[in-house]
């Protein structure tokens, strides 16, 4: 064991001379007392609130400016096209089912999807 420890047991809370009011640590004149541990350079801290919502304005403004000035009107959407105009009719709708058999025919039975578009395949040929 080293001779400078001393075990707790063994302390002599007794002896007050030896303690230094807290009153003695602060310094005696008026200041400014700060310390710099090191050269510290400064953290990034991102915009927030209404320099956040700035910047982004100024981005979005100067957006424009990046891609030549000009800024393009939107092209309309085509017309929406009636699904009934997508849809097998008479003889191409009996040519469509022909081909669903024609897949099929080797012994396998036709998934249920294929069994529904036959189905469906036949209610569209006769509509016309």
């Amino acid at each position: 064991m080293n001779d400078d420890l001393i075990p707790i047991a063994e302390l002599d809370y007794d002896e007050v001379d030896e303690l230094i009011p807290i009153s003695e640590l602060f310094f005696d004149d008026p200041g400014p007392h700060i310390f710099a541990a090191g050269v510290s350079t400064p953290r990034y801290t991102p915009a927030r609130g209404r320099e956040l919502q700035d910047l982004l304005g100024t981005t979005i403004t100067q957006l424009g400016g990046v891609s030549g000035g000009t800024r393009r009107t939107p092209v309309p959407a085509p017309p929406t096209v009636p699904i009934e105009s997508l849809l097998y009719r008479g003889r191409a709708a009996l040519e469509r089912a022909l081909e669903i058999r024609a897949a099929h025919v080797g012994g396998d039975l036709p998934a249920p999807e294929a069994i529904e578009e036959l189905l469906d395949l036949i209610a569209l040929a006769a509509e016309e």
